[in-house]
């Protein structure tokens, strides 16, 4: 358990205090900007892998328990989580990995609903998993993964505020990081024909696989 500790600290930790804290800054003085984002690239995926390692490994010390009751809960939750991790990749949007100024984005498709598509999906497919399995391991697997999907957008707002300054702001005055939040409070409108239909079937059709192949992958049978 103290490897699967250490490997969700390490994850946790480039995050939040390495690339989320003005040490980057200080890094990047010494190193330039493409360096560190293949540095951090290759940390943060020998975290993940360390992650999916140590959990593999890690004692089954039950807290709830597998929690049957919640399994329709947690389908929906990762039917959504899919959709919004394969759309957030086709518009063009300042939060996906900063490759585009907020200065050069008009909010569009899955944009009106969030601007941290990709984020909160990752963090409700780690909070899907995290109702559903009542175990200490899956805790701290999934509960990092919920954590960083759903709290770190705020951090990442922080980030490009600094960077941006006013075109920034003007970008979020259309935008949300809770969906519909920016439509239901009328700083944008909700445009379905704009959602990309290719994002929307690959979205649906690893939600599919995901569930076809989860007791082979997995060995867990993912239905109610």
């Amino acid at each position: 358990m103290n490897s699967l500790i250490a490997a969700c600290l390490l994850f946790l930790g480039m995050h939040w205090i390495v690339s989320g804290s003005p040490l980057r800054g200080y890094i990047v003085k010494y190193v330039d900007e493409t360096l560190f984002k293949v540095l951090f690239s290759l940390i943060i995926f020998a975290s993940l892998t360390w992650m999916a390692l140590a959990f593999s490994t890690a004692p089954y010390i039950p807290t709830w328990g597998t929690a049957e009751n919640l399994k329709p809960v947690s389908l929906v939750l990762m039917f959504i989580s899919f959709l919004l991790l394969s759309m957030s990749i086709f518009d063009k949007n300042p939060t996906l990995m900063g490759l585009v100024p907020p200065d050069q984005v008009t909010p569009r498709g899955i944009v009106r609903i969030t601007r941290h598509a990709g984020l909160i999906g990752l963090g409700l497919w780690g909070l899907a998993h995290f109702i559903v399995n009542g175990d200490w391991a899956s805790h701290l697997l999934f509960g990092t993964i919920a954590f960083e999907g759903l709290v770190a957008p705020m951090n990442l707002d922080r980030k490009y505020r600094a960077r941006y300054g006013k075109s920034w702001n003007h970008f979020t005055a259309q935008t949300s990081y809770i969906p519909f939040a920016a439509i239901i409070a009328g700083r944008n409108t909700l445009k379905l024909n704009e959602l990309n239909l290719w994002g929307a079937l690959i979205g649906l059709g690893l939600f599919i696989a995901s569930l076809y192949y989860h007791s082979t992958w997995f060995g867990v049978y993912p239905l109610p």
